[in-house]
């Protein structure tokens, strides 16, 4: 591919990132967000679960140690002309988003 072609989709792989980004109205939910931040911009979610896992991790003194997260799945049924969405959070925090099945 010749190089003068890839300069007009420069712009677009800029905003590649963003396209994953669920969009709610105008605003946009991203990773990291809080429950809080998810909720004001998306309302409240059609149905939602949590579950507790624990999950073990080296420490400073590479000892394991044993630390229970808390997984909050949301689940959105949007309308039939958008896919419905599972989001994942892990601690509060908004960890993955994706397709529901």
């Amino acid at each position: 591919m010749r190089p003068h072609l890839l300069i007009p989709l420069a712009p677009l792989l800029a905003f590649a990132e963003s396209a994953h980004a669920l969009r709610c109205g105008n605003a946009l939910v991203t990773e990291g967000m809080t429950r809080h931040e998810v909720r004001k911009r998306c309302g409240d979610p059609d149905d939602a679960s949590v579950r507790y896992e624990t999950v073990y991790r080296r420490n400073h003194r590479h000892e394991s140690v044993a630390i229970e997260i808390e997984i909050e799945e949301w689940f959105y049924d949007f309308d039939s002309n958008r896919l419905d969405r599972r989001l994942i959070f892990v601690n509060g925090r908004l960890h993955e988003e994706e397709v529901a099945r």
